[in-house]
C-alpha cells in the first residue's frame, strides 16, 4: 500500500453546517473617560471578531464611563487580566451569561 493512501476522504469544514453555539458572557466595568480609547484597543486586540458588542454609557457627569462587553466565555479571563494590567483604576462589575437571542421565541 502506498504511504499516502487514505481510506477516508479528507474532512473539510462545510460552510453549510451549523456551528456549535458559543457561550457568551456580558461583562460590566467602569473606567475613567480618558481611558476609554485604551480599553477599546485592549479589548479589540484580544477579541477581534469574537466581540459581539460594546455598549458605553457616561456616568458621574461624564467623569467615568460604564462599559458592557458581550464576549465569548473563554475570553473573559484574558480580558480581565489585560484590563487590570493596563488600566488599574478600572472597576469590574457583574459578569453574567448573556441571554441567547433566539431563546425568546
Amino acid at each position: 500500500m502506498h504511504a499516502f493512501f487514505h481510506i477516508r476522504p479528507a474532512q473539510r469544514p462545510s460552510i453549510w453546517r451549523k456551528r456549535a453555539p458559543v457561550a457568551r458572557r456580558l461583562m460590566q466595568m467602569t473606567v475613567d473617560t480618558g481611558s476609554l480609547v485604551l480599553l477599546r484597543q485592549t479589548v479589540m486586540q484580544i477579541c477581534g471578531d469574537a466581540l459581539n458588542f460594546m455598549r458605553i454609557e457616561a456616568c458621574e457627569h461624564g467623569a467615568r464611563i460604564k462599559v458592557w462587553l458581550c464576549v465569548a466565555e473563554n475570553l473573559v479571563a484574558r480580558i480581565m487580566e489585560a484590563v487590570m494590567r493596563r488600566l488599574p483604576a478600572a472597576q469590574f462589575g457583574r459578569c453574567r451569561p448573556h441571554p441567547a437571542a433566539g431563546s425568546a421565541a
